[in-house]
């Protein structure tokens, strides 16, 4: 497991899992738990199916050159923080508040 939001108190550290055989990355911040399969449409949140985005199902975790790509907005936003989108500078500013 790899730490995720490591802040300056252990509690608001989280952790981020992968399982080859199944290609599922597990996200885990507090008492919530994400997982999300490689090419799935939908991801489990506290064990509950949830589509990673209504509106549109091409929205899917992947790999790319090697690496796991996960729906950034879905995550986070699933974890409790707040995502804003800056078009003007094309900055993504995510905010956490425990």
């Amino acid at each position: 497991m790899k730490e995720l939001l490591a802040g300056k108190e252990p509690a608001h550290a989280g952790t981020v899992g992968w399982d080859a055989t199944t290609k599922k990355a597990t996200v885990t911040l507090g008492k919530k738990t994400i997982a999300l399969w490689i090419g799935k449409s939908a991801a489990t949140v506290n064990g509950v199916s949830t589509l990673i985005d209504s509106t549109n199902a091409k929205v899917v975790p992947e790999i790319i050159n090697g690496r796991t790509m996960l729906p950034l907005r879905f995550v986070s936003e699933n974890l409790g923080c707040a995502v804003a989108w800056a078009a003007v500078t094309k900055m993504i500013t995510i905010t956490y508040t425990p």
